[in-house]
């Protein structure tokens, strides 16, 4: 096997290629068809509703790399919003602290919400550049339920 990214020999059962360190399986396996389907796996991000359309039509769903993004699109949702309560909990807690703790409470809050725009921002990039980028806990779980069910 020969990685696609430096060219250098590896074998056959490596995830990783051992000279550049790439991931190979995301070169190989989650890249966009086409135009169509590198759009239509960043239109999976702008809302949660999108990525359910994209799920339950059957013509849009034949696309591994559609797939892929709508479901990873429908997790991130999801943790976003676990996120939020997180943050909105602990912002109750160091709310009650004195002096330092209101400041903590906003500069959490401030961070967990630029931390959520910069990851859909470079979500919805990566997918109209026809890039699968898998998140680290989420994207392998979007792939594997992307692959359950569909013939390879």
């Amino acid at each position: 096997m020969i990685c696609p990214h430096c060219a250098a020999e590896m074998p056959e059962i490596s995830s990783f290629c051992p000279a550049c360190g790439l991931a190979v399986r995301a070169a190989e396996d989650l890249t966009a068809g086409d135009v169509k389907d590198a759009l239509l796996g960043a239109a999976a991000y702008l809302t949660v509703v999108p990525a359910v359309v994209l799920l339950a039509v059957p013509a849009l769903r034949r696309s591994p790399f559609v797939r892929f993004h709508a479901w990873q699109s429908v997790f991130f949702a999801a943790a976003a919003a676990v996120l939020g309560l997180a943050l909105r909990l602990l912002f109750v807690i160091l709310s009650i602290l004195p002096l330092l703790g209101f400041l903590l409470a906003w500069l959490l809050i401030g961070v967990g919400a630029i931390a959520v725009a910069v990851t859909w921002v470079v979500l919805v990039v990566k997918a109209a550049q026809g890039h699968g980028y898998e998140l680290p806990v989420i994207g392998p779980l979007a792939a594997r339920v992307a692959q359950q069910g569909y013939p390879h």
